[in-house]
Formats: structure tokens, sequence, C-alpha cells
């Protein structure tokens, strides 16, 4: 049983990251559990290494709620994205079934969504759960493929197989939904770059429209347990190899300390330059999270996520949402008019992160 906790301050919120280290659009930040609190227990995930993160299941029962009140309330949203911190569909009934309660929300009131997931099997579970999501033309899902199945009992033990995975992307691929693969964090020394056409391979196969992918960053608790790890499952030459390859460096970027464990500069260019180009081969966009500048990611792309329906929504006069024709809440880079924004709010193009107060409607200017 999943200890039930109650959410205080807004549901809504926005990345932390001020603009100078900032990549990611605008989104909707939607958290279902503490910091965590999540069955797949990848040894190298950031939020489980936060010195205030607990392992014990646990969950916001009153998540649902709270967001639909804000809704209620709020005349902008960017797409929400489902719970950041932990898994949405990880292998516990009560996560899914409030992730499955956010839904629908979601859906009755015409906001864009996106979810991150290792869960195969918990994909078809929300399609099953709920069959209008296969109708529903402004979700779009991401699914980690971080390794081979050979490699995955390291870096995602508690997560669905690689092959599961898969066939969920192949499904919601064949509905029609938007599929972006994620193959981050790629920890160099456990993968290589034949793991990494593997993977691209077997997206390309089953649908997926978009890779994206990262050589990821660890602080000192994560890269210990991921070292752990390896060795634990006698993978002592790739545990010394994933050692030489990541030191701590100067701050630089996204990375705020100095004490990040991550790849050197020069190892991250060939990363991103080998994978953009072998997705590009296979008929896919590219983008690269956070380490790397937009010049890294295929042309042509909206934003980092490349979902066409990754918009920023505005609420009618009959209480639900339509997006702005293109405008990806990605206002560090792209807004169709900075001098008079189609969403109304020029104090977007500032504000990272936003405030909710911006989000709230404006007094008539015959009232103002």
């Amino acid at each position: 049983m999943a200890e039930e906790l109650t959410l205080r301050g807004p549901v809504i919120h926005d990345f932390p990251y001020p603009p100078e280290r900032r990549k990611c659009p605008h989104r909707a930040l939607v958290s279902l559990t503490p910091a965590g609190s999540c069955l797949h227990l990848c040894p190298m995930c950031y939020a489980r290494a936060y010195p205030w993160s607990r392992d014990a299941p646990a969950l916001y029962i009153n998540t649902a709620e709270k967001l639909a009140k804000e809704l209620e309330k709020v005349e902008i949203c960017p797409p929400l994205y489902i719970s950041q911190i932990t898994d949405p569909l990880q292998p516990l009934p009560e996560v899914r079934k409030l992730t499955a309660r956010v839904v629908e929300v979601a859906i009755r009131f015409g906001v864009p969504f996106h979810i991150i997931t290792k869960s195969g099997d918990g994909v078809l579970w929300l399609l099953r759960r709920i069959p209008a999501l296969c109708e529903y033309p402004r979700w779009w899902l991401s699914m980690t493929i971080e390794a081979p199945p050979e490699k995955q009992k390291i870096t995602s033990p508690g997560a669905s197989p690689v092959e599961e995975r898969l066939r969920a992307v192949e499904k919601c691929a064949k509905e029609g939904i938007f599929v972006v693969v994620r193959t981050d964090p790629a920890i160099f020394g456990l993968v290589h770059e034949e793991d990494e056409l593997w993977i691209l391979d077997h997206a390309r196969d089953a649908g997926a429209s978009h890779i994206i992918s990262a050589m990821g960053h660890f602080n000192r608790v994560s890269f210990a347990r991921l070292l752990e790890a390896l060795r634990a499952a006698g993978f002592n030459r790739e545990a010394a190899e994933v050692q030489r390859n990541y030191k701590p460096g100067r701050a630089e970027g996204f990375f705020q300390s100095a004490a990040t464990i991550r790849a050197p500069f020069s190892l991250r260019q060939k990363f991103h330059r080998f994978m953009r180009n072998e997705a590009e081969k296979r008929g896919m966009t590219y983008a690269a999270c956070l380490e790397m500048g937009r010049e890294w990611d295929s042309p042509g792309i909206p934003h980092c996520e490349a979902a066409p329906q990754g918009r920023l929504a505005k609420k009618t006069s009959s209480g639900k949402f339509e997006l702005l024709p293109d405008c990806y809440a990605d206002c560090l880079r792209h807004c169709p008019n900075p001098a008079s924004p189609p969403c109304g709010r020029p104090e977007l193009l500032r504000q990272f992160p936003y405030k909710f107060a911006t989000l709230l409607p404006r007094p008539s200017p015959l009232l103002a």
C-alpha cells in the first residue's frame, strides 16, 4: 500500500530553471508522488538521490481534484507534464489510477499533456482504462528505452522489459499518437554505439517519430549507486569505463554545480553528432536533452520534444481550452509575435519559471 499524502501549494508549476540554464519550454508540471517514490529503482535516478527523497511508495491523493480546480481558474495553460519526478505508470495500482484521473481531467478541459514512462504495460493499461485516449489529439507519449534488454536489468530493474515498452510504442503509433523514444541517460561505458543503434532501429520499426537523448548527469549519491549496481551485476569492466568517462567538472549550461558528474563536452559533442545523424538517417528527428544547446537538435522541430500538439492553450468561453497556433510555450526562443504575444502574456517572455498568477484571466480593458 502506498502512503496517502496531501499535496500543498499549486499543482500547476513550471520547471525551476532560469533563462541562463534553460532549454525546456514552459510546462505545467503535475506531481503525483514525492520525489523518489518510484518502484522502478533506477540506480542513477536524480530524484531518488535528493536528500529529501523517499523510497517508500506514496502518492498525493488530491492531485486530480486540485488540477481541476486550477484549470477552472486559469486562462492560459502550457502543456501538462504528468509527474516529472517519478514514473506516472509505475507498477503501483494507486499511482496508475491517480494518473488515469489526472488524464481524465486533462481531456475534460481539452488541455495538451504528455507522459514520460518506462512502463509499457502501464501505457497499455491506460489505453484500456481510458479508450478516449486513442482519439484525443492533444497528448503524446515519451517512452524511455535507455539500454538494450540485456543491460536493462541494471538501469531500470523494476520497469517493464524493453520488448514490452516497444510493444506499447507500436500500439500508440498505430493509433496515430505521436511517440517519442528517449534513450537517456545513455551511460557510456555501459552502453556503446551499437547499443544505441539497436534502440534506434527498434524505435523506428515500432513507429517512433522523434528521439531524445543525453549522456546524463549525476551527483555523488546517484553516481555511487550506479557504480554499485554495475559491480553487483558483474559488470566490473563497464563500471571502470563509466568512471573514466564521467567526472566532476566546471559548472556550465543547465548544470548549477561544479560537483555535477558528467561526460566531458568533447565526448558529448561526439555522442550527439552520432545520435542525430543516425536518427535522421532512419527518418526520425532528434533533440539533445538539457546538456547541449538547440543547435544540436534537428532543424525545424518546434521544441525539444518535437510534438506538434505541445502548444500553449487558452480557455474559450465554453470553459474548454484551445491550442494557440504556432505557439509552443518555448518563449525564450520562439514567440509568434513578441510585440503582442497571442497568449496575451508578455510576462511569459521574461518569467522563468512563470508565476501561477500569470496564467489567470485578465480584467476586461473596459473594466480596467
